[in-house]
C-alpha cells in the first residue's frame, strides 16, 4: 500500500515538475508529452495492476511487472541509441567549427592534420 502511495505521489511530482520544465522553455512539448503518459500508465499500473497483468497475457508475456521491465529495458536501449547518435553528431560539428576557426586563424597545417 505505501509502495503504491510513493509511486503515485512520485508520479504526480514528476508530471507537474516536467509542465514547470516546459514553462520555464527548458524542455520541448514532446517531452512533456512523453513524460506525461509514461507515469500516467505508472499510476494506472499502480491503481489497477489486474489491468496491467491482462495486458501482458494478451501480448504472451506472464505477467504485467515483466512486461514492464521488457518495455523499460527496450526504452533504455533506444535512449541510448538516441544519445550515441546526437554525441556523435556534436563530435563532427565540433571538429568542424574547429577547423573553420584554425583555418581562419591561418594556424591549419594541411601537411600535419591531413585533409578530411
Amino acid at each position: 500500500m505505501w509502495f503504491k502511495f510513493g509511486l503515485i505521489l512520485f508520479a504526480i511530482y514528476t508530471i507537474v515538475n516536467t509542465f514547470n520544465q516546459y514553462h520555464a522553455k527548458k524542455v520541448p512539448k514532446s517531452w512533456v508529452i512523453t513524460y506525461a503518459l509514461i507515469w500516467l500508465v505508472g499510476i494506472g499500473v499502480a491503481v489497477i495492476p489486474d489491468w496491467f497483468d491482462r495486458l501482458a497475457q494478451a501480448v504472451g508475456v506472464e505477467r504485467g511487472a515483466d512486461l514492464l521491465v521488457y518495455l523499460a529495458v527496450l526504452g533504455l536501449l533506444y535512449i541510448n541509441y538516441r544519445l550515441m547518435i546526437r554525441t556523435r553528431t556534436l563530435e563532427q560539428e565540433i571538429t568542424a567549427i574547429v577547423r573553420e576557426i584554425a583555418i581562419a586563424e591561418g594556424q591549419w597545417d594541411a601537411g600535419k592534420y591531413g585533409r578530411n
